[in-house]
């Protein structure tokens, strides 16, 4: 008997009795199936739900590089209330299954819910209220920044890709721009107090027109930082404008509210704080083509105006028009004697009429007439006979000359 007989007795491969992979791959599968309910906690990755509703994706150790594939099948994320995504802080539960046809061990999850994210994430927006009661959080309140700032203030990580990024893409639209860099902590309980100092010294730089608080993304709890209420209270009372480029597009930390702009990534932030010199240059040489054009066409305008009026009659012949000027004026003078010389005509005559009219009624008139006006020898006219004794002088008015005469 050789030396493999008792391992086929047992029903244990050998050299010369080699399990085929179905075999080996059903005992694995009992094996593996016969592990108790484990209760597991790490970071989720690569979660995504396919068609059926099922998802595949891995939890990362919290503290290291290992990972555990996990089997999620649709009822079990449907019993839950809450939204998973990559980054999330999870606690699952489940047997550990051996598929058979392609030799995967992953962890069959009977249960899974978010650990710790759920309060944080009601102190987060019980802090996003507060400061926006406060008007910290306030859109209409952000202020512009500068079209092209003198220099730029960061704060971000030591030789970090967000650091190389901000200060590659910057220069390669602007080559002049400078920066005044503060490195960081960007996560970890030594951020916030760091932050807080690096906004205050660069705020207080007069040649500093803005300020970039950039991280490359991570996960949110390495983010929490940036949520801290006294960085965002140190970038709300900041006077320079403040960018945050973070990069985290979900559970984004609070600090990018409170910013004047949030950048999606630091590459963003370098391309919405300093303008493109090329498409600057490009800008300026359209519109100097445009104002040409413009200016142009005025100038054909006006020539082809004055054209137009140079080919007018009165242009050709400017006494003319004086001429029929002259004409309508004369006509007009003549028209206005005749009318002056016909009023006062009419009005010499009116008073010719009315002069007669007067001698006729005057006291002259009266005496032409035959009539008389005696006085007595004061000079007072006598209406009364019987008023007048005997033997006075009397002064008899005719109408040409005067008479003594005595009264009877």
């Amino acid at each position: 008997m050789n030396d493999d007989a008792p391992a086929v007795a047992n029903g244990l491969s050998s050299e010369q009795t080699p399990y085929s992979v179905q075999v080996f791959n059903d005992k694995l599968a009992r094996a593996v199936k016969g592990w108790p309910t484990a209760w597991v906690e790490g970071e989720l990755i690569k979660f995504k739900r396919n068609f059926s509703g099922h998802a595949y994706p891995a939890l990362k150790d919290l503290n290291g590089s290992a990972s555990l594939e996990l089997t999620i099948f649709a009822g079990v994320l449907e019993r839950t209330a809450e939204d998973f995504a990559d980054g999330d802080r999870v606690v699952v539960s489940g047997v550990m299954d051996y598929y058979v046809p392609s030799g995967k061990i992953s962890l069959r999850v009977s249960s899974i819910r978010k650990v710790g994210l759920g309060d944080l994430l009601a102190k987060l927006e019980a802090l996003r209220a507060k400061l926006t009661a406060e008007g910290l959080i306030d859109p209409s309140k952000r202020k512009p920044l500068p079209f092209l700032p003198r220099k730029v203030g960061l704060i971000t990580g030591q030789d970090s890709d967000a650091e190389k990024d901000v200060l590659t893409n910057a220069r390669l639209r602007w080559p002049d721009v400078d920066f005044r860099v503060i490195n960081t902590p960007v996560q970890g309980d030594g951020c916030p107090p760091a932050v807080i100092k690096a906004i205050a010294e660069l705020d207080a730089d007069p040649e500093v027109d803005v300020i970039i608080i950039a991280r490359g993304g991570g996960a949110f709890l390495d983010l929490i930082g940036f949520s801290d209420e006294g960085v965002l209270r140190a970038a709300a009372a900041a006077t320079t404008p403040i960018v945050s480029a973070i990069g985290h597009e979900n559970d984004r930390p609070l600090l990018d509210d409170v910013a004047d702009l949030r950048a999606s990534t630091p590459t963003d932030a370098a391309k919405r704080v300093v303008p493109d010199v090329i498409a600057e240059r490009a800008s300026i040489a359209e519109a100097l083509l445009r104002m040409s054009i413009r200016v142009g066409h005025w100038l054909d305008t006006q020539i082809a105006t004055i054209g137009q009026l140079k080919s007018r009659p009165v242009l050709a012949n400017p006494y003319a028009f004086l001429d029929d000027s002259q004409e309508r004026l004369e006509r007009g003078l003549d028209e206005l004697r005749g009318t002056l010389v016909a009023k006062v005509d009419r009005l010499e005559n009116e008073l010719a009429l009315k002069s007669q009219a007067l001698r006729n009624l005057s006291p002259q008139g009266t005496l032409d007439r035959g009539y008389a006006v005696i006085r007595g020898v004061g000079g007072e006219v006598l209406t009364d006979a019987s008023k007048v004794p005997s033997k006075t002088k009397l002064k008899v008015r005719l109408a040409k000359g005067e008479l003594a005469a005595t009264a009877d």
